[in-house]
């Protein structure tokens, strides 16, 4: 029989929670951990919908890679959205397990396999302090315009924003999700191009004055990447197991 914990526990070989930043409440969300499972939904997000969906095929248990529990001293309540995620969780008796910036920093983990698909080679970790972001080389030099098209496709982001630094591509730094804050460490690294999603507009600026392509790929679609990777890793590990992907998490809005 397998259970909720097994579930956690074979993930966290992958991405051990002791890789997790600080305050970031990984693995277990929700649920109880003897829960016999038979059926696992992997999203990227756990949302009402993604919840009703996995309501609706039976699922056991959810693993997504963020987190529901935020705030501090969240109750499951609808007087907050996370908390009403909760809630529905707690009333259906299904377990969620998220796997975040463990999953980030992880070998073989979200930001290994951005850089995998966006062509880097001789790929390595460039900020040491949470080891989470990648820098890597392209076999051939690119132009932003066409790093972005690129990107674009591969991610099959909505929209692409970025900033042509008015130099090759080459030396790439990557940091999925929202992860521009560690734009000076990929500078410092040596990158010439920094790939991620939610640029703040003071970002671009700083790209701009030190003279670094950067490349805004959305949040969503630099990390929903993970969510069949993590799929597959499970049905490896437990091939008994049905493993399904949410069809309801998806990019919150439209780009017109």
């Amino acid at each position: 029989m397998i259970t909720v914990h097994d579930i956690e526990a074979k993930l966290a070989e992958w991405a051990p929670l002791s890789l997790a930043e600080a305050n970031d409440p990984v693995g277990l969300q929700a649920g109880e951990r003897r829960k016999p499972v038979t059926h696992v939904m992997v999203s990227l997000d756990v949302t009402l919908a993604v919840i009703e969906e996995a309501i609706a095929q039976k699922a056991d248990v959810i693993v997504s890679h963020h987190d529901i529990v935020w705030p501090n001293r969240l109750r499951p309540t609808d007087d907050t959205d996370a908390g009403a995620v909760l809630l529905a969780l707690c009333r259906s008796g299904m377990a969620s397990i998220a796997m975040h910036t463990n999953l980030d920093a992880a070998p073989g983990g979200i930001n290994d396999v951005l850089a995998r698909m966006i062509g880097l080679t001789n790929v390595r970790i460039f900020d040491e302090k949470d080891g989470i972001g990648r820098i890597g080389t392209l076999p051939e030099p690119i132009s932003a315009r066409e790093y972005a098209a690129l990107c674009k496709k591969v991610f099959g982001s909505g929209v692409v924003r970025f900033l042509d630094a008015g130099k090759p591509v080459k030396t790439v730094a990557v940091c999925s999700g929202g992860g521009a804050m560690s734009l000076e460490d990929g500078i410092k690294a040596g990158c010439d191009t920094y790939v991620t999603g939610d640029v703040a507009h003071h970002y671009f600026l700083t790209a701009q004055n030190r003279g670094v392509n950067l490349l805004d790929c959305g949040h969503f679609a630099t990390e929903n990447i993970i969510v069949p990777v993590v799929a597959e890793y499970l049905k490896k590990a437990f091939p008994e197991l049905k493993v399904t992907l949410s069809g309801e998490d998806a990019e919150p809005f439209q780009c017109l």
